[in-house]
């Protein structure tokens, strides 16, 4: 490789990490849901959109969206990170704020068919086949000290990352 390419390729590769960031805005349809977390039960089901950003770095991962049901309920998400990775790739200081509606909430997994809490382990037995399959899996957001939680499917989300 000639050295004016090394010039401008070094550079490049040498820039900082919020220089390597991507964020991107994201929209469109799906399904929303509200789930009784004590009962095991579908509270409600609709179609809506969504729009937000989503995006990450070396060092955050970031997103943001908003959902309308076609009822008109707005649902607001936030799932922010901030975090470094050790020399073995382990990573540290995790720091997230995560929110629904603007109150703190935690980001669950659960079955769609049982409305059953899936565990760390089972999502890591989905992600290691060939050909992950998330249609019965729901990505939740569960307000802090609540016993319901708003839904939409994972695939949806595993997609925009």
């Amino acid at each position: 490789m000639s050295i004016k390419k090394w010039l401008i390729i070094l550079p490049m590769m040498l820039g900082s990490i919020s220089a390597m960031a991507m964020v991107g805005e994201v929209a469109g349809d799906t399904t929303c849901s509200t789930v009784s977390l004590i009962n095991k039960k579908l509270l409600k089901q609709t179609p809506c959109s969504f729009a937000g950003a989503v995006g990450a770095s070396l060092v955050y991962s970031v997103q943001q969206l908003d959902f309308l049901t076609d009822s008109h309920e707005d649902f607001s998400t936030v799932n922010n990170a901030t975090f470094r990775f050790g020399d073995n790739g382990e990573m540290f200081d995790l720091e997230e704020t995560i929110t629904l509606n603007d109150k703190p909430a935690e980001v669950i997994k659960l079955d769609s068919r049982t409305l059953k809490r899936l565990k760390q382990a089972e999502m890591d037995r989905i992600y290691k086949r060939k050909n992950p399959d998330f249609s019965n899996v729901l990505h939740c957001f569960k307000p802090i000290k609540n016993s319901t939680a708003f839904c939409v499917p994972y695939g949806l989300i595993y997609g925009m990352s």
